[in-house]
């Protein structure tokens, strides 16, 4: 595991890594094969082996990348922090206001899916926990988390949706139809409703204060060095990896087709919804550094194909959505609905794969992706040297 120019390779392979798993999930709406029916789907080529991916996409990567994003958010923020002698909340705040912005932009002109808002303002909060302990972090998280559950369990009683709200499944049944034949003008009108949807559904689905409880996991693991391999923690990695994919796996493979009409269904469901995706997501880090630490030829290769990625995590996951609507939507490459979930897997290794040569030769040229260059020079005040002399 090595370090460059003050970057810990491994952890930016890791951000690559979720980069990959976020966009096999947010590839099925951008395609519009998330909103069409059972029986257009089957009529797609290569749909005979849509269930059987489904199923695979349904217990190991979906929400389960994006909490690993959180974790890693959570870490890189506690590293930043760890680096400011002098003022690091107010940095802490510009940083947050200008990831607002580009989450505003992106949401608004490419994917009204965007989680940068959410991770703007949930960031706030994570100026608080700066002098933070990592047993005080952890507790903090997991309390969150069981609050999550305990608000699920007790929704019904207390009127809360079970499920998306009438309004935001209104919003969304008006405007996803814009994106397949309209004129991209259009297309940003209809990305105004559906992030109003999309905020109500993760409103009600309690993300905000997921999201925080992974940060807040993320902070606790900075604390601790767990990416840097001069620090041992090699057991605690290792029982982390063990607890969160065996518990992980089996609590996604419990929830799946469980019947929630009765008790036990539902409290498998939601321990489900509330436990997998974080435990997951800590499996996978573990593992994954624990291997990065090695240096075999294989394991210094994946990690340095990763890597690059994940430097420029914000550029490469909104031009994943920028080329997703060109091809998909109706103002583009007319594409949407037309690809089964199987074409879909296939398109978007393609595409990750062209992500890590792009952003490879990148780095040799410049220091920093764009995004993450405009949004360090609006933190510092100061141009930052893009150019590499």
């Amino acid at each position: 595991m090595t370090q460059t120019g003050g970057r810990i390779d491994s952890l930016d392979a890791l951000r690559g890594f979720a980069i990959l798993g976020i966009l096999l999930i947010n590839v099925q709406v951008f395609s519009g094969w998330g909103f069409v029916a059972l029986e257009t789907r089957q009529a797609l080529a290569w749909s005979e082996w849509d269930q059987s991916i489904g199923t695979w996409l349904d217990t190991l990567v979906r929400t389960r990348f994006f909490s690993l994003f959180s974790l890693l958010f959570g870490y890189s923020f506690m590293m930043l922090a760890q680096k400011i002698e002098q003022g690091p909340v107010r940095c802490h705040l510009r940083r947050m206001l200008g990831l607002l912005v580009i989450g505003t932009a992106h949401s608004l002109l490419f994917s009204p899916w965007d989680i940068l808002m959410l991770y703007a303002v949930m960031g706030v909060f994570l100026g608080a926990f700066l002098n933070a302990r990592p047993g005080a972090l952890v507790i903090w998280a997991f309390g969150l988390l069981l609050a999550v559950g305990v608000a699920l369990w007790f929704g019904p009683q207390l009127g809360l949706p079970a499920g998306r709200g009438e309004l935001a499944l209104r919003l969304l049944q008006e405007n996803v139809p814009a994106l397949s034949g309209s004129s991209y003008f259009e297309v940003i009108r209809a990305n105004a409703y559906l992030s109003v949807s999309v905020l109500m559904d993760r409103l009600e689905g309690l993300r905000p204060l997921r999201v925080l409880a992974m940060f807040l996991l993320g902070a606790a693991a900075a604390r601790l060095h767990l990416a840097e391999s001069n620090t041992g923690h090699i057991k605690l990695l290792a029982a982390v990896a063990a607890a969160g994919l065996g518990a992980g796996v089996a609590l996604a493979m419990a929830g799946a087709g469980v019947q929630t009409e009765t008790t036990t269904g539902r409290f498998i469901a939601i321990a489900e919804d509330v436990a997998s995706p974080p435990l997951l997501a800590m499996g996978y880090g573990a593992i994954l550094l624990l291997w990065w630490r090695g240096n075999g030829i294989f394991t210094r290769g994946v990690r340095s194909a990763f890597a690059p990625v994940g430097r420029m995590a914000m550029t490469n996951y909104v031009l994943q959505s920028a080329v997703c609507i060109s091809i998909f939507y109706g103002f583009g490459g007319g594409r949407f609905a037309t690809i089964s979930l199987a074409g879909l897997m296939l398109f978007s290794v393609v595409l990750f794969m062209t992500q890590m040569i792009v952003s490879a030769i990148w780095l040799r040229l410049f220091n920093y992706g764009p995004l993450e260059w405009l949004w360090r020079w609006q933190v510092k005040g100061k141009r930052p040297h893009l150019l590499k002399k």
